[in-house]
């Protein structure tokens, strides 16, 4: 397992978020065709990508506000979960999604997921009455 990079000590650009992302993920192709796949993947349409801290987030946009994401993860685990955090509250804000949908077998990740809270509601944010927030001040 290659050593996650905290990104309050050290920013990682895409190659080097996925190249992580890849060493620690059991892969069935090898890196180099995992590479070249996720960059065809971030060049289709109605793809967004958006890089937070050492995590950077794919979504392939739906119809009716819904989402299909990914996320390459080179950070730390509280830092992981503070970056979904902040993907939620953009994806919600900026890009319009209503669902988010992902898929993952790792039950590590799963872990990190249920500290999210169900429904996410933070202060700027709650189920009934969504007001704009930004990212960083949305911390639940």
């Amino acid at each position: 397992m290659t050593k996650m990079i905290d990104s309050k000590k050290e920013k990682l650009n895409f190659a080097e978020i996925a190249g992580i992302a890849f060493e620690n993920t059991r892969l069935s192709v090898p890196k180099k065709f995992a590479m070249t796949g996720v960059l065809a993947e971030v060049n289709q349409p109605d793809t967004d990508v958006k890089q937070i801290g050492n995590t950077v987030f794919i979504l392939h946009e739906g119809k009716n506000g819904q989402g299909f994401f990914k996320a390459l993860n080179a950070d730390t685990a509280a830092n992981f979960v503070a970056n979904s955090k902040k993907y939620v509250v953009y994806a919600k804000n900026e890009m319009q999604i209503d669902m988010l949908v992902t898929e993952f077998t790792d039950p590590a990740i799963s872990n990190c997921f249920t500290q999210l809270p169900k429904p996410l509601q933070c202060q700027e944010w709650d189920s009934k009455n969504i007001k704009p927030a930004t990212a960083d001040s949305a911390l639940c």
